[in-house]
């Protein structure tokens, strides 16, 4: 019983610490290590006694503030090296993130072999030629087809090597013509192999708009099948309207239109057939001489790869450049067993 009053002064000057320690510790035992749970406050004034840190302090404002102070000074520290070590770990997490998105890309990268230039090959055709003049005024009223190209576009056609063909060859052959087509058509067996797109009196001028059987255009025509080759021969009609320029270029735009639509298909271009002699020496428009005008102003449409140049007239001219006698139906028509020449002609024409 007499150590009751020790006991018990133990346990209220504990308690007595304890309140001061639990007072001091957002000031003088800021700095403890307690947290109340894993380590009791009473430590931090022990601590504190220690240190000089006197629990009467606790009501000092000169040496709370100071440790507060020291408290805001350690936690800024602490939060600056936090703050670096933050910094230091999102760098280097960084470089790693790149540095393995460059191995991935590398990985996906191959190395493309520079291109071994291609040589521009030399043209092998001549280009379309330009007219040596233009068409005189007087030519123009007087209805005359002047002959401005001379035989370049002939002579340059001329050298290309065409070859033999079985009727077999016209199964992808399309003919675009005016009346002297009908007659080939109706006369001979290439009806049976080949379409044709002809029509009393076609011209240049008006093909490419014309409907001919069931409706057809030439574009329609060209975009419905898939032709090897097409075959024209117009500009009998035409004879008397225009200049050669002009006829030219509306012959130039059919043969353009084809390439476009279809620019795989060969395209043969055939003379325009000559007419008799009566016709021609009477007739200041209708006549050989401006025939050979406009053949000469077509043939410089050839280029011997796409586009072909054949011409007729010696097999069904006499040695003057006239329609013989003895196989035309008119002036200007083959009778309708001479289209058999024709035929024969075509099929020693292939390209």
């Amino acid at each position: 019983m007499k150590k009751a009053p020790v006991l018990l002064s133990i346990i209220i000057s504990s308690l007595v610490l304890l309140l001061v320690g639990i007072i001091g510790r957002n000031n003088v035992y800021a700095e403890g290590t307690s947290n109340g749970l894993t380590e009791p406050v009473l430590k931090d004034v022990l601590m504190g006694i220690k240190d000089g840190v006197y629990p009467w302090h606790i009501f000092d404002s000169d040496v709370k503030n100071e440790a507060i102070e020291k408290v805001n000074a350690q936690r800024a520290l602490e939060e600056e090296m936090l703050k670096k070590q933050e910094e230091a770990l999102a760098a280097e997490e960084k470089k790693k993130e790149e540095e393995r998105i460059a191995k991935e890309e590398a990985k996906k990268a191959k190395p493309t072999p520079t291109p071994t230039p291609t040589p521009t090959p030399e043209p092998t055709y001549t280009p379309r030629y330009e007219p040596l003049r233009e068409t005189t005024y007087d030519e123009y009223i007087s209805h005359i087809s002047a002959d401005i190209y001379g035989e370049d576009g002939v002579n340059f056609a001329s050298e290309y090597k065409f070859k033999n063909v079985d009727i077999t060859y016209f199964d992808d052959a399309l003919f675009i013509g005016d009346s002297r087509t009908v007659g080939l058509r109706k006369y001979t067996d290439l009806k049976e192999h080949a379409d044709f797109l002809c029509k009393t009196s076609m011209t240049i001028y008006k093909v490419l708009e014309s409907d001919f059987d069931n409706k057809l255009t030439v574009e329609k025509a060209l975009k419905n099948k898939k032709y090897g080759k097409v075959y024209i021969m117009l500009g009998i009609n035409e004879l008397g309207t225009g200049t050669t320029e002009n006829f030219l270029a509306s012959y130039t735009t059919l043969v353009d239109e084809i390439r476009e639509i279809s620019p795989e298909t060969k395209i043969i271009i055939q003379a325009i057939m000559n007419i008799d002699r009566t016709q021609s020496t009477k007739d200041k428009v209708f006549n050989n001489t401006n025939i050979l005008g406009r053949n000469n102003a077509i043939a410089t449409l050839a280029d011997n790869e796409n586009i072909f140049y054949i011409d007729i007239n010696p097999i069904v001219c006499d040695e003057d450049g006239f329609l013989r006698d003895d196989l035309r139906g008119d002036h200007l028509h083959l009778l309708g067993k001479s289209n058999e020449l024709w035929r024969e002609f075509l099929l020693a024409h292939g390209v």
